[in-house]
């Protein structure tokens, strides 16, 4: 049988099946990354001696190197292993990633002789159709840099708390960012960074960290 993944790497796979589920939009486990990845290209990532069995090994190296600077920082996240108060687990794209996949869809898609899944458009998440509906983003819409409004009604436009810890937020933040990107969504991208601004000291940002993912 021909290799159809045999001009991609493991990178351009695991990034692959990372967006196919969804990973521009929320956090994916990575069994369900290395499991999508067998599907892909079994080959690349199963077991030597029984090659009938999904080898997670391969997907979690790659995806550990896709969040390295000097591969372009296309994913954020860890293994469910490392999972602690302070650490969510599971994977997802960055901006940066999207962007990537946006540039390198068509080409690995030509070589897995796959249909384009680029226009079959996902619903937009439950988390932007939250935020669209939320008094935050609405008053932002209006008012623009100039818009005032408190903690409690930033944390709603995430579906989250006064409490939620600074962890939770950021991944919020982060979630939409990505799908801002997929969806070309400007006037998401713009709430972000006005509210990774306003809202630092709770965000815990350092001023570098504003447009890290530009």
């Amino acid at each position: 049988m021909k290799d159809k993944s045999k001009n991609l790497s493991n990178m351009d796979i695991v990034i692959y099946a990372l967006y196919i589920l969804g990973g521009w939009q929320k956090r994916i486990q990575t069994e369900d990354i290395a499991l999508e990845c067998f599907k892909i290209a079994p080959r690349k990532f199963s077991w030597v001696k029984y090659s009938q069995y999904p080898d997670m090994l391969p997907s979690l190296f790659a995806l550990e190197a896709a969040k390295k600077k000097q591969y372009g920082e296309l994913v954020i996240g860890e293994t469910e292993r490392k999972k602690t108060v302070k650490i969510i687990g599971g994977w997802m794209l960055t901006v940066n990633g999207v962007k990537w996949i946006k540039e390198n869809l068509s080409r690995i898609e030509q070589s897995l002789n796959k249909n384009k899944i680029g226009g079959k458009r996902l619903q937009i998440d439950r988390k932007l159709e939250e935020l669209y509906r939320s008094i935050a983003f609405k008053k932002f819409l209006i008012e623009s840099e100039n818009t005032e409004f408190s903690h409690a009604e930033f944390a709603e436009s995430l579906i989250c708390t006064i409490n939620t810890r600074s962890e939770k937020l950021n991944d919020r933040l982060n979630q939409l960012s990505s799908i801002a990107e997929e969806l070309n969504k400007e006037e998401v991208k713009n709430y972000i960074d006005f509210c990774r601004k306003k809202f630092s000291s709770i965000l815990e940002l350092k001023r570098s960290d504003f447009n890290a993912e530009k």
